[in-house]
């Protein structure tokens, strides 16, 4: 080692996160500066830590914020049009670091104050659109080294905006509902690519859904199918190599986050669907699910962290099996889709018989889907409101 350098006892945390050889150099190590990732030791004093910043922050080297905007979205561009390139190359997209506005900071508050919006969020709203991993979301927002306090901040936003509720001088909850829209959209255009910003615009699309804002329901939604699929997370509900390169790219490690992409892009599914219930001829956002789609885990297990990979099963073999909540929604989810292709004024009928006989044997699946939910709610003592909902409309379709 030459002289002169100094080194860190332990790894540096990107480094730690990212399971990758550090060489533990100050004030930063080479994949670090490689990557243009902020690097962070454990256990590094404040005084330690300001001066390295003062050291690899000179006055030609410092950065505004409008200029890391600028290199996040150039990133994001990159591993938008050539995202082989990135895996192939061990690259991950930097961290948008950009300050949180005044008003959100405000409206959120200090950890405390988060930490009781999440609370009530997971004990309400989750129960029935269980697509945030709570024990994730709870460490990397005690995390003071993390590096998703923008996006965490954005989401802690969106959940007290559906935690709120609706009082007859809404003048408050229009603020805070404009606030939030803002700031998912200056999140956004920074060029961020991130799960949580995905959750963001689907809690505020869910705000919209249940105060009636259309077409801006209708829009947050088209938004969110275009966002997910520019993240790339529909490819974890297949079981194909794409969903393990899609994985790699984006430097997941954990089946929990896997599972809380699947969740989150059957939500995404879910809404586009039950927006078209009164106009099925409209356009979707996204495909359909196939039988080959993985449904979600049971959702007691996985908030427990007791799930394993291979819980999953696929909605060809998920009919015969018990449930969570969620996973019976998105099977409500999958013969929604079906319904609405029963119902298609572009559909060619071959064979009026046996169009008939399909649709039939569609309803009595929907049927014995609100039966299986009944009879699980029953012994399980679980809620199946929102997908027996969701078959009962389908039946109308």
């Amino acid at each position: 080692m030459p002289a002169g350098i100094e080194l860190a006892r332990h790894a540096c945390l990107p480094c730690r996160r990212s399971k990758r050889r550090c060489d533990r150099k100050l004030p930063s190590c080479d994949l670090c500066i490689k990557k243009d990732t902020d690097c962070n030791y454990p256990g590094a004093r404040t005084s330690e830590r300001d001066s390295r910043t003062v050291y690899s922050q000179t006055p030609d080297s410092q950065s505004s914020p409008e200029t890391v905007r600028s290199c996040n979205t150039e990133a994001s561009a990159v591993y938008f049009l050539a995202p082989h390139l990135f895996r192939q190359a061990q690259l991950e997209l930097p961290r948008s670091d950009f300050p949180i506005p005044a008003e959100v900071s405000s409206l959120i508050g200090d950890a405390s104050s988060i930490r009781e919006i999440a609370k009530t969020f997971f004990s309400t709203i989750h129960l029935w659109l269980p697509i945030i991993f709570k024990k994730g979301f709870f460490v990397s927002m005690l995390n003071p080294w993390t590096q998703r306090q923008t996006e965490l901040s954005l989401l802690a936003l969106c959940m007290k905006l559906c935690n709120t509720a609706p009082s007859e001088d809404d003048g408050s909850n229009n603020f805070l509902y404009r606030t939030a829209k803002r700031f998912h959209h200056e999140v956004v255009t920074a060029g961020v690519l991130s799960t949580h910003v995905l959750q963001a615009g689907l809690l505020i699309a869910l705000y919209e859904m249940g105060h009636a804002m259309y077409p801006a329901a209708y829009l947050t939604v088209g938004a969110c199918s275009r966002y997910g699929l520019a993240l790339g997370i529909q490819q974890n509900c297949y079981p194909t190599s794409a969903a393990d390169d899609g994985l790699e790219m984006r430097g997941q490690r954990s089946w929990n986050e896997v599972e809380e992409n699947r969740r989150v892009w059957w939500a995404v599914l879910t809404f586009d669907r039950f927006l078209n219930l009164n106009n099925p001829a409209r356009p979707l956002s996204t495909e359909d699910p196939t039988f080959d789609t993985y449904l979600p885990v049971d959702d007691t297990s996985w908030n427990d962290c007791t799930a394993k990979a291979s819980d999953s099963v696929k909605i060809s073999t998920g009919f015969s099996l018990k449930l969570g909540g969620f996973a019976r929604l998105a099977q409500a989810t999958y013969l929604l889709s079906q319904a609405f292709h029963s119902v298609a004024p572009s559909a060619v009928i071959e064979d009026g018989i046996k169009d008939l006989d399909q649709t039939a044997q569609l309803r009595r699946t929907l049927l014995a889907l609100v039966h299986a939910a009944d009879s699980e709610a029953t012994h399980r003592r679980l809620d199946f409101c929102a997908s027996s909902e969701l078959s009962f409309r389908s039946v109308i379709c």
